[in-house]
């Protein structure tokens, strides 16, 4: 069955502090029709997170959905800073993370491939998805790069976003036998699908999930028919909400009532949008 791994955004109030009670509320959301969630990516804006409380998201998705089912976006600017986060998310008792690739400042081959191996050598245990958006980190890893990294022992799967989402078909023929390929793009799983990848890391599907599962569950049961009403609604959703974590989260916070600020200075939602983002919340949350 094609998978549905949640992105799920942090809920801040409006003074900037963590809401937790808003965040267990999305993460129990989840628990009847995500495969799993991606914590702290670029959904959870984790440029704006401290490692403490990084850490404590990760804490919260792992009580309430399991830790097999959290996959810890331990990214960082360093791989000093990266296994610091790794080794206090490991004693946690969660062994799935994801590693955006070097950012900001240029890298080559070599760097790329380096970074990667900190942490599959530091945590042999740990199943690690590569993390490629290059409009985000500001440098491409081409599909070549990619195969060498999907080589070091412990790589279970990639994350396509943006451009790399787009050139996923590329992509596909670097990953090797029993590899997880997982597209970015939330409106497109019918294709990745086809493709032969394993589902999306969705952002939209934090706030409607039973939309997105039941998507999932018409093209695992071979039900064109199904499958095109549902797909089709989910493009919708993916055109009203995102990629814009500001949409998203104007629509947890219909659902759940909370603030659902963020805390990096993103686009605000004017009020005839966020008007209709809560009609289809209404429609299909």
């Amino acid at each position: 069955m094609p998978q549905i791994i949640s992105a799920v955004p942090v809920p801040f109030t409006r003074d900037g502090s963590v809401d937790a009670a808003e965040y267990e509320t999305a993460l129990r959301s989840l628990s009847d029709h995500a495969d799993g969630v991606l914590i702290a990516g670029t959904t959870g804006e984790f440029p704006a997170l401290d490692d403490a409380e990084r850490l404590d998201v990760f804490r919260r998705a792992a009580a309430v959905l399991g830790p097999e089912r959290v996959i810890a976006h331990v990214g960082h600017a360093s791989s000093r800073q990266v296994l610091r986060l790794a080794d206090a998310t490991a004693a946690e008792g969660i062994s799935r993370f994801a590693l955006l690739s070097p950012y900001y400042l240029p890298s080559d081959a070599d760097g790329v491939v380096g970074f990667f191996r900190a942490l599959t050598e530091a945590h042999p245990e740990a199943a690690v998805y590569a993390y490629v958006f290059p409009e985000r980190t500001g440098m491409e890893v081409p599909p070549e790069l990619l195969r060498e990294v999907m080589r070091l022992p412990g790589m279970a799967g990639v994350k396509l976003s943006g451009g790399a989402a787009a050139r996923l078909p590329e992509y596909a023929a670097a990953l090797g036998d029993g590899q997880e390929l997982f597209s970015g793009d939330d409106g497109r799983l019918p294709w990745v699908v086809d493709q032969g990848g394993t589902g999306v890391v969705s952002g939209v599907s934090s706030a409607f999930p039973q939309t997105f599962a039941a998507l999932a569950r018409a093209l695992a049961e071979g039900d064109t028919g199904r499958a095109r009403a549902v797909q089709e609604d989910v493009a919708r959703l993916v055109e009203l909400t995102g990629p814009s974590v500001s949409r998203l989260k104007a629509a947890l916070a219909t659902r759940t009532g909370g603030e659902w600020a963020c805390r990096m200075p993103l686009p605000s939602v004017a009020d005839d949008l966020r008007a209709e983002i809560a009609e289809a919340v209404a429609r299909f949350g």
